[in-house]
């Protein structure tokens, strides 16, 4: 084949995965906006931010609890109806005050919707977007309500049950054999932060319990290894103890 005739092809295969200038545009201008709007949320300069605001969502934003954001960085844009709109996602650190526990900080995601306004990206607030949160729909808010001033955080704190749930165990009873293969528990961590953990078990004779990792962050997980080496038999509990959130998860061991 002659080889001068995959150059046309080529060509156009570099042109199709050259990035739109527009979209290139529309997003650098965006960015340094997001930028702006939530450095002015961390620095409190609330209403130096309405500048920002869309005119359909000033009241909204003005009405508005605001949140204590400690800091941010944006995780994703996406551009939509021809760069004139765009979903931008952002991972703020907050303060957020929990029934029981006291201040806690959470560093998880946050959605904000912004359009083009007067030739300017602005920020609004899409209502039925900010109801839905990482912990189900909210009801839908009543005029003297507070509500949040970022979409997809949840208006009121879930309850501290809700929270110790979010650290999960696969399995909570286990089976080891004298001499026999390592079993595993996996533990995965759906909380909005940061968790340390830390285990407690019973002291059987030969019994081997080791934690792979003592810290994770949203979204991570790891493992459990129990291993019975002999000589003891019968019954024993492992406690996988959870920090800030104070859960504690119970494994039960049957070893024969």
């Amino acid at each position: 084949m002659d080889r001068r005739l995959l150059f046309p092809a080529v060509a156009i295969s570099a042109f199709a995965q050259q990035a739109d200038p527009a979209a290139v545009a529309a997003e650098k201008a965006l960015r340094a906006r997001v930028d702006r709007f939530f450095q002015l949320q961390v620095d409190k300069k609330f209403r130096q931010a309405e500048s920002l605001v869309a005119e359909e969502s000033k009241d909204d934003y003005y009405n508005d609890r605001k949140y204590t954001i400690k800091g941010f960085t944006i995780d994703k844009i996406e551009l939509l109806d021809n760069n004139t709109r765009a979903r931008v996602t952002i991972r703020a650190n907050a303060t957020l005050m929990m029934p029981g526990v006291g201040p806690m900080d959470f560093n998880g995601p946050a959605v904000s919707y912004w359009k083009v306004e007067n030739g300017e990206w602005s920020y609004y607030i899409d209502r039925e977007a900010r109801l839905q949160t990482p912990f189900g729909r909210l009801r839908d808010p009543q005029p003297s309500d507070a509500r949040p001033a970022l979409p997809d955080l949840p208006g009121k704190a879930p309850d501290i049950a809700t929270l110790r749930s979010l650290v999960k165990i696969d399995r909570n009873a286990v089976p080891l054999t004298i001499g026999g293969a390592t079993e595993t528990v996996a533990v995965s961590n759906e909380f909005p932060g940061p968790v340390d953990l830390d285990i407690v078990f019973d002291k059987v004779p030969g019994l081997s319990v080791e934690l792979e990792k003592k810290h994770l962050e949203t979204g991570e997980k790891t493992s459990i290894r129990l291993r019975a080496a002999g000589p003891g038999k019968g019954d024993g509990m492992v406690h996988l103890q959870v920090s800030p959130t104070a859960a504690e998860l119970d494994i039960r061991l049957t070893i024969n």
